[in-house]
């Protein structure tokens, strides 16, 4: 069993809820955060970023001026490093699993972001994470590190890599 267990897939697949419905009966154990999208007038706005802990922020939106921009949407490192980091910090500390939803392209804007996840992935700590699909040289490293698994999620196999990630979880806590 790999220290390192990743997710990805195209955007839109269901890496989210997949991290959700896994972690959900062991949030006592976890650490870290994920990332929900939020809408206006059924529109995709942006991003939240939610803590195992319940603290939130907005991560990126449309219109938002921030100190990165991707695409349509401004970026908040600020918030990011926030809200983010010192979660991914806090359950180094203290979590038997660091969860990290999502290591992509707006996180790793972020230097501090990138520190912390190398950390992570370096430490003792088991580290559940969601990672883009397409290249990206940051990114295509972290998926080389050494003990850590990608696996590759779309519709037709969500329950199959649900459950090989439930077992992964499982494996660690119990």
């Amino acid at each position: 069993m790999k220290k390192n267990l990743f997710i990805s897939g195209n955007p839109r697949v269901g890496k989210t809820t997949l991290i959700k419905e896994v972690c959900l009966p062991y949030w006592e154990k976890i650490g870290g955060f994920y990332t929900e999208e939020f809408r206006k007038e059924g529109e995709r706005w942006g991003f939240l970023l939610k803590t195992f802990s319940n603290q939130e922020a907005i991560l990126a939106q449309k219109k938002m001026k921030g100190q990165a921009k991707l695409g349509k949407y401004g970026i908040d490192l600020k918030a990011l490093e926030k809200v983010g980091v010192e979660a991914l910090e806090e359950a180094l500390a203290k979590k038997e699993v660091i969860v990290i939803d999502e290591i992509g392209q707006m996180e790793i804007f972020s230097d501090k972001f990138r520190e912390i996840l190398v950390k992570c992935l370096n430490s003792e700590k088991k580290v559940l994470a969601t990672i883009r699909l397409h290249s990206q040289p940051f990114t295509d490293e972290i998926k080389k590190f050494a003990n850590t698994e990608v696996l590759y999620l779309n519709k037709e196999n969500y329950p199959e890599i649900k459950l090989k990630t439930r077992k992964w979880l499982e494996s660690i806590l119990f």
